[in-house]
């Protein structure tokens, strides 16, 4: 089997999320995070660390000349392709189903990784989970509080980590899906719209795309920690090992998050679990 690890990515400080201004603390350092995302992919990857990786960019928010030299020496394959129904994206976040889209159509790896770029992996993927079939993120019970209302009495999904066959079409689906939503008048769209405005589109449509029961689809939670995520004091030391990610913006939101106090104490209790 091969693989391959893919994103969407657009430029510093501006990307669609700014353009739209969609929430005011959506402005991010999007290079600065995918090199340091897929740095830490390469060093902490294990039996993957030398996949592929395909970083898109889908709008006019082209990525700077420095930063492609970086991913040139990450053996990142950087694509520029603009795509016109980027213009009336509502968010920035719905280039992920394009993205992934473009790469079930252009690709002929067998099996797509995909991660937010502030997510840094730091121990490898078991075969396990990456041959497991599609594998997608769930809130717990703890980001949950942080989310919106899940639907079929689920906890919403979290679209910031997919595993997926190539061949399954599900990205194909979940862009075809998300048009149709983007703007009409489904209830229960329009409830979580009315709570949360345009931010979490193409995570309810992939809400509806479980629900739907059209893939079989494995949820996982408690797979990452870090900024809004469930801190590492209300995980087990069976849930702590495993965590894979650490997720965070490099501009984080200092009020509501310690990232020193909160990596002193994932590793005082992995060194504790180690010495078991």
């Amino acid at each position: 089997m091969s693989y391959a690890l893919i994103g969407a990515i657009e430029s510093e400080f501006n990307d669609t999320n700014v353009n739209t201004g969609i929430c005011e603390g959506c402005k991010r350092r999007l290079e600065s995070e995918a090199i340091e995302c897929f740095t830490n992919w390469r060093k902490n990857g294990g039996w993957l660390k030398d996949i592929p990786i395909y970083a898109v960019c889908p709008t006019k928010n082209k990525i700077s000349e420095e930063t492609k030299k970086k991913f040139d020496e990450l053996n990142v394959t950087y694509i520029e392709d603009y795509q016109p129904v980027t213009e009336t994206f509502t968010s920035g976040f719905l280039n992920i189903p394009l993205v992934g889209a473009m790469m079930e159509e252009r690709l002929t790896e067998g099996v797509l990784i995909k991660i937010d770029l502030d997510m840094n992996l730091i121990k490898p993927l078991p075969p396990k989970m990456v041959n497991g079939g599609i594998i997608l993120g769930q809130y717990d019970d703890y980001c949950t509080k942080h989310q919106r209302i899940g639907l079929g009495g689920r906890n919403p999904m979290d679209t910031g980590f997919m595993i997926s066959p190539r061949e399954s079409g599900i990205y194909t689906h979940f862009f075809e899906e998300t048009m149709k939503t983007m703007g009409s008048d489904d209830p229960d769209w329009l409830k979580v719209k009315a709570q949360t405005g345009e931010y979490y589109l193409e995570e309810y449509v992939m809400d509806k795309i479980v629900d739907s029961g059209k893939f079989d689809i494995t949820l996982m939670q408690k797979y990452q920690v870090g900024e809004w995520y469930t801190p590492c004091k209300e995980l087990t030391d069976e849930e702590l090992m495993d965590v894979y990610f650490w997720h965070e913006h490099i501009e984080y939101d200092k009020d509501n998050y310690d990232k020193f106090r909160e990596k002193i104490e994932y590793t005082k209790r992995m060194n504790a679990i180690g010495k078991q």
